[in-house]
């Protein structure tokens, strides 16, 4: 069996990779479970799949919320050479692209001179590690909500008013036409504005995040891909199928 450890920034990248894994793999074919770290100690998430170890399954994923951006390459770091030893065959890295740092260095707007000064001192790092070769961080530009926003689809299946051309009409937002990675600076704030225009909000708390998530479809990760909309997300679905 392969296996794979993928540390997240927060619950919220958390969750979309473990309802991303459902879409994209037959469930009979993987196993996984979700952790949470906590005064570096590991601690089983709100929710675990399969409770009983699947024995058909090719690929074991395990999914670590770090609890912060910064602690995902720190993390990796510290727990390399353990998870090697006991048999992992890659260990990935997802992290928004928006931080403390880089809203101190960007002041309020995507630079991608920021982004890639970022990404080329986290890569020092990796570069740094002892099985730096097993190793890949993978960034939502600016936040795992762009990835959302991408999925316009989705929002309809929380509210059938909530269609693209409504939503374009009342906030100016074509989400047929934009790419919300290139477009939005905070997308969880953009994301909140279309759920209030039925009623609800996005605050980025466990039960937002689930029932959004929960209406993934493979539909929704294909269309994205194929309108050519959050090259970020693109490269991290490639990486994760890859290793299916």
């Amino acid at each position: 069996m392969k296996r794979i450890a993928i540390f997240t920034e927060g619950r919220t990248e958390r969750i979309f990779v473990r309802e991303c894994l459902l879409r994209l793999f037959d469930p009979v074919k993987i196993s996984f479970e979700c952790y949470e770290l906590l005064a570096h100690n590991l601690h089983p998430a709100h929710y675990i799949y399969p409770t009983i170890p699947n024995p058909y399954a090719e690929v074991f994923f395990m999914i670590i919320d770090c609890h912060g951006d910064e602690g995902v390459l720190s993390t990796i770091k510290e727990r390399e050479n353990n998870l090697i030893e006991k048999g992992y065959y890659a260990i990935l890295g997802l992290r928004d692209m928006y931080c403390d740092t880089y809203h101190r260095l960007a002041r309020g707007v995507i630079n991608d001179g920021v982004s890639k000064r970022l990404i080329q001192s986290h890569a020092a790092v990796i570069q740094s590690m002892n099985h730096y070769d097993r190793i890949k961080l993978y960034y939502a530009i600016m936040e795992i909500e762009a990835w959302l926003l991408g999925m316009y689809d989705l929002f309809q299946k929380i509210n059938p008013i909530l269609t693209a051309e409504y939503i374009n009409q009342k906030l100016g937002i074509d989400l047929k036409s934009i790419d919300p990675q290139l477009k939005f600076y905070r997308p969880s704030e953009e994301l909140n504005s279309v759920l209030a225009l039925c009623g609800r909000q996005y605050k980025k708390k466990e039960g937002d995040v689930e029932g959004l998530c929960a209406e993934i479809e493979l539909k929704d990760l294909d269309d994205i891909v194929s309108n050519n909309r959050c090259r970020s997300f693109k490269e991290f679905r490639d990486a994760i199928v890859g290793y299916g």
